[in-house]
């Protein structure tokens, strides 16, 4: 959330005012604040103590400190400074960053309300940024609560996983299947839709460190398609748990239940529990480790066996999906010192499916990896991009005289987000994929874009 613009109007301030105090140091460090090296600037302050004290050595000294992590020298650096320059704007942004870091949120929030009446663009962004993160860090200690609602559009180049029109899919054993026709409800089907979610989410602190947390969620997706219909999708879930901090050490744990439906019928109810720790190594670096257990359990649906919906629904037996999993996952994340504040993560699980209805063939093994990385170019913008990588090995024959059956899938995905207001916000998304499976009527790829609006009440 550092401006650097707030630098530079102060290095005009300072050279307008006091044009004696640029040699040395601080005009050294000045220049490598603006190179984007604080580390550097660090050091060379850190070589120079016989100038701690001089205003222009403890503004810049105090701003490479914050930047490479060394909060409290930088804080120390820049209250010296302030007890010079008291009505330095940009100095008490600064400073009130540097109480942020610490976690002095009182503090931090008097500095930045002080500043907030007269501020205005990048600035004023910046303030309402930090103050609403010191409201979501006060959670931890009085009730909160916030909702949100969102819309899109957009288009998906294979809304039912599909094969191409024509295509002869191979199947170990049995050799290649008839073409698929163009009607046929396998084959490939293109299609704009509109999307709708919202959800709401409640904290309440039992006692220092110790919090109830619970909500719930819906999401549907409704297709323009005429005979689309059968593909539309909605779901609603809720979950509830309890976290605990303790230093540098959060733990989880929650319970949820949620159920999905595809065009109007059920599909899937889910429930489980989630275990979560989380050990913030320093401002920098993060890590996650996660476990989960849940139940599956379809619902026998009507299908059709035509897009057109030709002959009439067909009755399937879904239900014989139910099945148990088990998994864990471990994710790390680094946040680098740079302007536009990139977050770089790493995450990778493994998970068991059991079926419960004596169909190994339905049961599998999986496990997957997935990079990410978040910049955030400007207070206004925010910017996303991941790949992936998911394996699943099934443990038996997908029919009698086939093989086990062995997909890949292969995905990556971007965003860039916009806020408009603290509340309101507008995010394109992309996704693609591609699943590659030893069993030919089961290979496919996709991609989906889309644009969405969200309003958040807080």
């Amino acid at each position: 959330m550092c401006c650097r613009s707030f630098v530079l109007a102060v290095i005009a301030f300072l050279l307008s005012c006091h044009p004696s105090a640029w040699a040395g140091p601080p005009d050294d460090m000045r220049a490598l604040l603006e190179q984007n090296r604080a580390g550097e600037a660090y050091q060379l302050g850190r070589a120079h103590p016989e100038l701690l004290g001089e205003p222009a050595f403890d503004f810049f000294y105090g701003i490479a400190a914050l930047d490479a992590g060394r909060t409290g020298e930088g804080v120390l650096a820049l209250e010296r400074y302030i007890l010079t320059y008291p009505n330095n704007r940009d100095a008490r942004f600064q400073l009130a960053r540097g109480y942020f870091i610490l976690g002095e949120d009182q503090r931090a929030r008097d500095e930045f309300e002080a500043l907030l009446p007269n501020s205005a663009g990048s600035m004023r962004t910046a303030i309402d940024q930090y103050l609403a993160a010191i409201r979501t860090r006060e959670s931890r200690y009085q009730p909160s609560a916030n909702l949100y609602l969102e819309a899109g559009v957009g288009v998906d180049t294979n809304i039912n996983a599909g094969l191409s029109n024509g295509a002869t899919p191979q199947v170990p054993g049995l050799g290649s299947l008839p073409p698929i026709s163009s009607n046929s409800i396998t084959a490939r089907e293109q299609d704009s839709f509109m999307t709708a979610s919202g959800g709401v989410q409640g904290i309440y602190p039992v006692s220092p460190g110790v919090s109830l947390s619970g909500g719930a969620g819906f999401d549907a997706r409704q297709h323009f398609g005429s005979n689309n219909d059968i593909f539309d999708q909605k779901s609603f879930g809720f979950a509830g748990g309890a976290s605990f901090l303790k230093d540098k050490q959060l733990y989880k744990v929650d319970a949820f239940v949620a159920k999905s439906w595809v065009d109007n019928q059920g599909y899937v109810a889910s429930y489980g529990l989630n275990g979560e720790w989380n050990h913030q190594f320093d401002q920098f670096n993060r890590f996650t480790l996660s476990l989960q257990a849940a139940r599956f359990n379809y619902y026998d649906m009507f299908t059709f066996l035509n897009k057109n919906k030709a002959g009439g629904p067909v009755f399937n037996q879904t239900s014989v999906r139910g099945s148990d999993f088990a998994g864990v996952s471990a994710a790390w994340s680094h946040a680098f010192v740079a302007p536009s504040r990139p977050v770089v993560s790493i995450s990778g699980n493994y998970g068991e499916e059991r079926n419960r209805h004596d169909r190994p063939d339905l049961s599998r093994n999986l496990y997957g990896v997935r990079a990410a990385l978040d910049v955030t170019p400007s207070q206004r913008w925010g910017l996303a991009a991941g790949i992936g990588y998911q394996d699943s090995k099934y443990r038996d024959r997908f029919t009698v005289g086939s093989v086990n059956r062995h997909d890949e899938v292969y995905s990556a995905d971007g965003s860039a987000a916009y806020f408009y207001t603290r509340e309101f916000s507008v995010r394109a998304e992309a996704q693609y994929s591609e699943q590659k499976s030893n069993i030919g009527l089961l290979a496919y790829n996709r991609a989906v874009v889309a644009f969405k609006a969200r309003y958040e009440f807080k």
